[in-house]
């Protein structure tokens, strides 16, 4: 009987004794995993936003790009007059986007659209090699940047006055994937960030928007210059903000730059911005000469899902469908035949009188002043950052570029540009008309999706038929 009560309470004990520590070892576990994944880099980057509200939409307007609604040809007649399908900024120059349901009209485009460009050239030591210019890059060269993802984030009416990033005005987040082998603290908070065990882990890091506010000893604001095409560009070198500068090795890695190359992020300013120089708007509707930042050439590209669709059909099976946000326009628009988009001349877009935002009511206008001359910056897969083709002949090893061999075949509609790898979507310019009313009445000049656009004048386009000298 004895021998039986001590079986009997040496077996209670023993199982308790494991669920004892069974449940230290979970607890334990559990503090392990929430140590790392609160001070991993990712949750770190994202503590430091809690003064400020991303900007974006809830859902995507383009989520339905490929319904073959807006698959108007250009004989077809639309039933009203065409509206405002999405939104897009494009804050770095040839990285990630951002969708939002309005953006705030300027002089020199949309506010926070390619504010910010990336540049590399030889280095002298650790420092800028002062006999050599350095150069934009883009995804024509490098097109992983297409994978690099940007966010906006903003103070709003209950943010922290005294905090740093609500007095730089906001910041742009950047988030790529670890070029190194990640260890397994990054694997677990990969995990934890994804729930998925195949995700790639992440860096990302801030920069602040407004580098007028920014206090760092030894900061350099004096604009330095780079090349963007055939122009020389001027922008603050943000590579000496902390942040950035911890981040740029990485990031070099990550878009394969030559270790005899350096790289940095510029921020492009009131005082660096210039005036366009091909493709000139007339004076007498735009009021004073175009100005853009770090653009290609104009404040403004305009796109049709219609006319997408339509060079969507003419390529081969294999690279159908075309993904419109490969074309990297500001406003897209639908309820527009194919190509019409061509023909404008002048437009305004007419605010939506259901607007719920703050907004002066005057309707934007815009001159359109070329058709947008391609590159190869189309053929990168905007999902994969890889080059796309179609599938090769028997006998060749490599197919040919896609969508550019159909646009040079199809859309190269005009001799404006002989560099031209077809034509698609359009260049314009913001009228001053249209940006003083806005300031007079106070609330700001803004474009929304869902607003209708009224074309005012129509006629032929060249590229390069206006010169380039107002």
């Amino acid at each position: 009987m004895l021998l039986w009560l001590l079986q009997s309470l040496w077996g209670s004990l023993h199982s308790r004794f494991f669920i004892y520590g069974a449940a230290a070892s979970i607890l334990l576990t559990y503090i392990v995993l929430a140590i790392v994944t609160q001070n991993g880099p990712l949750h770190t980057t994202r503590r430091k936003l809690k003064h400020l509200r991303k900007l974006s939409v809830s859902v995507s307007n383009m989520g339905d790009q490929y319904d073959p609604k807006f698959n108007l040809s250009s004989e077809s007649k639309a039933d009203g007059p065409p509206r405002i399908k999405a939104l897009y900024l494009h804050p770095i120059k040839s990285c990630g986007y951002i969708e939002v349901d309005r953006a705030l009209l300027l002089k020199t485009g949309f506010m926070y659209d390619r504010c910010f460009a990336f540049a590399a050239g030889d280095l002298n030591g650790e420092d800028y090699d002062v006999t050599a210019k350095w150069r934009f890059i883009s995804q024509r060269t490098k097109p992983m940047m297409s994978q690099i993802k940007t966010e906006i984030w903003l103070p709003h009416q209950t943010s922290d006055p005294h905090d740093a990033l609500v007095r730089c005005g906001g910041c742009v987040v950047m988030t790529f994937d670890n070029p190194d082998v990640p260890s397994w603290t990054d694997r677990i908070e990969t995990f934890f960030q994804t729930w998925s065990r195949s995700a790639a882990p992440q860096l990302s890091f801030i920069v602040p928007l407004d580098v007028s506010t920014i206090e760092l000893e030894g900061f350099q604001t004096k604009p330095k210059t780079f090349g963007i095409h055939h122009r020389d560009a001027k922008g603050i070198d943000m590579g000496g903000i902390p942040s950035v500068a911890a981040s740029l090795p990485k990031l070099k890695k990550f878009l394969k730059i030559p270790k005899d190359q350096g790289i940095s992020l510029f921020r492009c300013t009131s005082e660096t911005v210039v005036r366009t120089d091909r493709n000139l708007a007339p004076l007498e509707y735009i009021g004073s000469p175009a100005l853009h930042g770090y653009t290609d050439q104009q404040p403004i590209h305009l796109n049709s899902l219609s006319s997408v669709q339509a060079v969507s059909a003419l390529l081969p099976s294999e690279n159908q469908p075309l993904n419109a946000l490969r074309f990297r326009a500001n406003i897209w628009i639908e309820n527009s035949p194919a190509y019409e988009e061509e023909t404008w001349k002048r437009y305004r877009i007419l605010p939506r009188s259901n607007s719920t935002q703050p907004r002066a009511i005057v309707a934007p206008r815009f001159s359109v002043v070329c058709r947008t001359s391609r590159c190869t910056m189309p053929n990168v897969n905007p999902k994969t950052g890889i080059f796309d083709t179609d599938n090769p002949l028997p006998e060749k090893k490599k197919g040919k570029p896609q969508p550019s061999t159909t646009l040079v075949q199809y859309r190269t509609v005009e001799t404006g540009n002989k560099a031209a790898l077809g034509y698609l979507g359009m260049h314009c310019v913001p009228e001053d008309t249209s940006l003083n009313e806005a300031e007079d009445l106070g609330g700001g000049l803004f474009v929304e999706v869902g607003d209708e656009i009224e074309v005012l004048e129509r006629g032929t386009h060249l590229y390069g038929s206006t010169g380039d000298d107002y």
